[in-house]
């Protein structure tokens, strides 16, 4: 067989299979389709609608992971997709080195070379040679005359590579699969929201490096210490009415900070920031950039600022999170001695550590579910990181309720490591379950970090977290009980009480009386506490009925209204019946009697004061009498 036309047919099938090959940049890692079906990649975790696909057999670059809810998800460029059987993490293979000679130009075929009769016919449809097939013989004069004959001794040569082919670069994605653009134009990327986290938390943006960062919080970002001032940089993602935050920072007065009071308000605005990869993105958050002063004196050590962040919500509630950042001071005074035995703070800060020591820090902490339900359980499950300089000894993780229907399902102990070095971090969990009777709203837990560092120091933090535990608002009311008839034209008061008999407050709680032929004033008994009652005497005025028929059977209802904590109304009945009467009509026999009566006691009652002013006067006659003779029997003596 003609050894040029063979040559030539190869390279041809080569560089009509180069397109089908993927261009991987070498040591990267991709997202590979493996499956028969198409993938759903989502621009955020969490969305229902996928803004694209990844087909079978192709890939697109990994940027990172994230676990949601139990569930794993890769960051890719374009979105997210969820890790399933037919979705795996490949790494691209390293670049084989170039052959020394460039690859030889492609002849056409003479026509006077005929096939061997022992070679069959050359087909254009025939399949490329398979690198397995048998060396060449050697014989057989080669390609160019100004290349070396093969030796059939030597190796097969290494396949060839798309760089290794001459013209221009094929493409690197394969037909009917969607092409990853080697330089994406940079667009807002979402940040996955934390397990645990609701809707209407702010929750830190780990995974971009904004401005005045060196590092991302998820690689480990350290607020910067230089000129004598250190800076903070907090961004913060979430929704909330008006897009403006309060921050209000919180330190100590005897830290390395120039104390003062640190108040300002955070809008939303459009930063830019960089990925994993170094490329730019462009970012909706709330971006705290603060300096501080530093004092003249200030100790080195590791010291504590927490940020109080209060805002409205989304859905208009009040609400408010801490975020607290470690800053590492270097450049000061060293302390004068350590601080032995006691270390670190316990109850509230006790003035500055030395430098050389393990912190540990609570890095991050999340529920399994937004909202607790009494009677239901739950897992909180933590982060814990040593940021310190020194390797944390003896470590003692601990979590506990505050004890009001909420508490510890489990034996109480706390999670015991013997050692954690520099920059390690560790995740546990701790189950918890709440009373049916537990009062809805926010609960308190606990999580307590003990350890001690080399030389026996013990150390101490303890973080507070909050829950929220949401029950079922209910009420109770007496019936109210009308008189069987009612006559037009009198008034009357009818009480009214109502007393919750749920585990939740009930909001607006208002009785109103509607009954045709009957005039009443809604009684209003405000807010009423879980176990608590309220009640209230309504006045009531009798007129005619509305219909043809003044007078007669009156059906309605007493409504009991009421808001619960999401602010839905709820509403309860009580159906009412009575009978409205004329009123009785006097005739003229009857009147005249009456007054006949009038007179007659108005009779009566002139005699009676006649008789009484009579005996007034001969009580007052005989006291002068009896007067004047006592007189004279003590002028005869």
């Amino acid at each position: 067989m003609n050894r040029k036309r063979l040559c030539c047919l190869l390279l041809a099938a080569l560089l009509g299979l180069l397109p089908l090959a993927p261009a991987l940049a070498a040591g990267e890692k991709y997202v590979k389709n493996t499956g028969t079906e198409p993938v759903a990649v989502f621009a955020a975790i969490g969305d229902e609608t996928p803004v694209e696909t990844l087909a079978p057999g192709a890939q697109v670059k990994w940027l990172g992971e994230n676990t949601v809810d139990g569930q794993l998800w890769y960051q890719v460029e374009g979105g997210f997709v969820a890790a399933g059987p037919t979705v795996t993490v490949v790494e691209a293979p390293q670049p084989t080195p170039k052959p020394t000679d460039p690859p030889a130009p492609t002849d056409p075929p003479k026509p006077t070379d005929p096939p061997k009769p022992t070679d069959p016919p050359v087909n254009p449809t025939d399949p490329p040679v398979n690198p397995t097939d048998p060396p060449v013989d050697p014989t057989d004069p080669p390609v160019n005359p100004t290349d070396p004959p093969v030796d059939p001794t030597d190796p097969p040569g290494p396949t060839p590579s798309a760089s290794d082919q001459p013209g221009p670069t094929p493409s690197a994605t394969a037909s009917g699969a969607p092409s990853a653009s080697p330089s994406p134009t940079p667009t807002p990327t979402p940040t996955p929201r934390p397990g645990g986290a609701s809707d209407t938390e702010l929750v830190i943006d780990t995974a971009y490096i904004y401005p005045g960062m060196t590092k991302s919080y998820s690689s480990g970002y350290m607020p910067t210490v230089s000129g004598g001032k250190a800076l903070f940089v907090l961004p913060l993602l979430g929704e909330v009415m008006g897009d403006v935050l309060r921050v209000t920072p919180d330190m100590d007065t005897v830290g390395p900070f120039l104390y003062g009071n640190y108040q300002f308000d955070l809008k939303k605005t459009r930063e830019t920031a960089k990925d994993a990869a170094g490329n730019p993105v462009e970012r909706d958050v709330f971006l705290m950039t603060l300096s501080l002063d530093l004092a003249a004196n200030r100790q080195n050590g590791t010291y504590p600022v927490t940020f109080r962040v209060s805002y409205t919500d989304k859905h208009g509630d009040p609400a408010e999170q801490d975020f607290t950042l470690q800053v590492a001071i270097t450049d000061g005074e060293s302390p004068a001695e350590e601080s032995g035995g006691g270390g670190g703070w316990s109850g509230g800060w006790s003035g500055p550590s030395v430098v050389r020591k393990p912190v540990l820090v609570l890095s991050s902490s999340q529920v399994s579910t937004s909202t607790i339900a009494g009677g239901q359980g739950f897992t909180l499950s933590l982060t814990v990181q040593n940021v310190g300089d020194l390797e944390a000894k003896n470590v003692r993780i601990m979590a506990a309720a505050d004890g009001q229907g909420v508490y510890r399902s489990d034996s109480l102990a706390p999670v015991f490591l013997a050692r954690m070095a520099v920059s390690e971090s560790t995740e546990t969990s701790f189950p918890f379950a709440s009373d049916k009777t537990v009062f809805a709203g926010r609960h308190g837990l606990t999580v307590t970090l003990a350890y001690e560092d080399a030389y026996g120091n013990v150390y101490a933090d303890t973080v507070p977290l909050q829950i929220n535990v949401v029950q079922t608002a209910s009420i109770g009311f007496d019936e109210m009980k009308l008189p069987e008839t009612l006559t037009s034209g009198e008034t009357f008061t009818q009480p009214v009480c109502v007393y919750n008999t749920g585990y939740a407050p009930v909001y607006n709680v208002r009785c109103t009386l509607r009954m045709d032929g009957l005039i009443a004033a809604s009684a209003f008994l405000g807010t009423l506490e879980p176990q608590q009652s309220a009640d209230k005497a309504v006045s009531v005025f009798v007129t005619t009925l509305s219909g043809k028929e003044k007078y007669g059977e009156s059906y309605g209802e007493l409504v009991i209204s009421y808001e619960d904590m999401a602010g839905e109304e709820h509403t309860e009945y009580q159906q009412l019946r009575t009978t409205v009467q004329a009123p009785v009509e006097i005739t003229d026999e009857e009147k005249a009697k009456k007054e006949k009566e009038q007179k007659e006691q108005q009779t009566l009652s002139q005699w009676w004061v006649s008789l009484l002013v009579a005996i007034a006067f001969i009580l007052i006659v005989l006291s002068v009498i009896v007067i004047a003779r006592f007189s004279r029997m003590l002028k005869m003596k």
